[in-house]
């Protein structure tokens, strides 16, 4: 096997393999990247048994066919350190090391079989949907950092995807905060199921940036999604989500409308003083003035005073500043209404942008 390719052909895409392939060694194969080459095209694989990553190395230069597989971490920072230019790969049959060679040297990596590389089958749908890649995207950015992460509840740790006859929605809540974004998808077919989270951060890692158009299809189990370039397949996970419709708040409330990037930056100061347990921040009204206050265990304390719109002096709530930044960070507006139904009920962070729905849980200080 032997081939070469430009360093910026493949830099990216052995980045992103290498975040697929599994880092716990449960299998010394599973911590490697397939690399199989064909008379017309070179294809790198990756997988963790959970998740599987296939793309396709453009333009690469292919002189002799053959697969193996080599460490998937060593092989992306290897390829990252390099000088620009061309690299070659080729695999040495008799030692069975794979040589990786540019301008500056040469690089040999032990190699395991292409042969006992796993399978990831998935059963393909009859019904396949089509999603510009800019859209997907948005649906995921606008929802998952309100992921759980390694939380008991497994449905949590990742984001609920589902088609409801046009409605595509995409829903994340580690039951602190929750996040829905809304989009549009007019092909026949619904669907609901829990994408993982390692799936969700790396297929936002991977997907165009510019507007490509991206096929998925979904089963009971799996998820797959096409592009020109990679095709990534998912498990599901496995579980029921809960009814986030029932945590968004309705009625009337105390709102404020306030600028979004002075109450970032106003609870970036004022958090350095929250008690690093709770990294709790005070938001309260009076006389049309917004009081966002700090203490810590210390008896040390912060305050600082932002003018706002609105006359909900009722307005008396306190939240975790992490969670609340993160959720502000969410929304591009200059201005956001921020309502509270009680000190211990949930809030809603409101933008000008009708798909979107921000819901944040209250701390009680």
């Amino acid at each position: 096997m032997k081939f070469t390719i430009d360093k910026n052909n493949i830099i990216n895409e052995f980045q992103s393999l290498a975040a697929v392939a599994d880092k716990k060694q449960t299998l010394p194969i599973l911590s490697n990247i397939l690399i199989r080459c064909e008379e017309s095209k070179v294809t790198l694989l990756s997988t963790d048994l959970e998740v599987e990553l296939e793309i396709v190395a453009e333009n690469a230069n292919i002189e002799t066919p053959g697969e193996t597989t080599i460490p998937a971490k060593k092989a992306a920072d290897i390829i990252r350190e390099l000088p620009e230019g061309q690299v070659s790969f080729e695999l040495n049959d008799e030692s069975s090391k794979l040589t990786v060679k540019s301008s500056s040297g040469r690089y040999n990596l032990s190699t395991i079989p292409g042969s006992d590389f796993p399978d990831f089958d998935v059963a393909k749908s009859d019904v396949v949907f089509s999603i510009n890649s800019s859209q997907m995207l948005e649906l995921l950015q606008k929802t998952s950092f309100a992921m759980a992460n390694q939380d008991w509840r497994h449905y949590l740790n990742g984001c609920l995807f589902e088609k409801s006859s046009e409605s595509l929605n995409m829903v994340a809540t580690d039951a602190h905060r929750l996040a829905i974004y809304k989009s549009k998808l007019s092909s026949d077919g619904d669907f609901s199921g829990i994408i993982p989270r390692k799936t969700a951060v790396e297929l936002m890692k991977i997907l165009p940036k510019e507007d490509e158009l991206i096929e998925f299809y979904i089963n009971a189990n799996n998820i797959v999604f096409m592009s020109k370039k990679f095709t990534f397949k998912s498990k599901l996970v496995d579980g029921n989500y809960p009814n986030y419709n029932q945590v968004v708040p309705e009625g009337d409330g105390s709102s404020i409308i306030i600028n979004r990037k002075d109450l970032i930056s106003t609870l970036s100061r004022v958090s350095v003083l929250t008690s690093e347990k709770f990294k709790g921040v005070k938001l309260k009204l009076e006389n049309g003035v917004l009081e966002v206050s700090a203490h810590n265990p210390d008896q040390e304390s912060a305050e600082e005073k932002l003018d706002v719109e609105g006359d909900s002096d009722g307005f008396d709530i306190a939240f975790n500043v992490n969670y609340l930044k993160e959720v502000l960070n969410t929304v591009e507006d200059e201005k956001i209404t921020l309502t509270s139904f009680g000190n211990d009920k949930s809030a809603l962070v409101k933008s000008n942008d009708p798909n979107q729905t921000l819901v944040l849980m209250p701390l009680l200080l």
